[in-house]
């Protein structure tokens, strides 16, 4: 597989959809070794990125700024989508920044993520409260956000 090859192929995978630099680069990885009898030549794939970047196709600031949009309106709490976005590959400092440029009240977003599931009123016996707050758990939002949520 030469040079050309791998910059069609991930030319082909950024027209379907926006990659971070670590995502396309694991997807390039694997398809050179599907298609290159095993053989992977990560220089190659580095000289492709490089290129990638430098003609502007590829750019982990957009796509982070991207995700984390379309994480807050998922209802996601910031655990969660640092989770997510380090699972992406993007770096901690990156992760960091953007999160920190949202502005998000992350109160008023976990107050709107339980009202949508399980309506506006507070829960009374236990098993629901431990339910409700589980689930926010889940989602991402911070200890002493949940218990604010329900002592107020």
């Amino acid at each position: 597989m030469n040079e050309s090859d791998l910059y069609q192929y991930a030319l082909f995978m950024l027209s379907r959809r926006d990659y971070g630099k670590a995502e396309l680069f694991a997807r390039m990885k694997r398809h050179m070794y599907e298609k290159n009898d095993g053989i992977i030549d990560e220089t190659l794939i580095e000289r492709v990125l490089a290129r990638l970047s430098e003609q502007h196709f590829l750019d982990d600031n957009r796509v982070a700024t991207l995700l984390l949009q379309s994480y807050v309106r998922k209802g996601y709490g910031p655990l969660r989508i640092k989770q997510e976005m380090r699972q992406k590959g993007f770096s901690q400092l990156l992760v960091d920044q953007q999160v920190a440029l949202l502005e998000v009240d992350w109160f008023e977003k976990a107050a709107e993520v339980r009202s949508k599931k399980f309506g506006n009123d507070l829960p009374n016996d236990f098993k629901e409260k431990s339910k409700q707050i589980r689930y926010l758990q889940y989602r991402g939002f911070f200890g002493d956000m949940i218990y604010e949520l329900f002592n107020r």
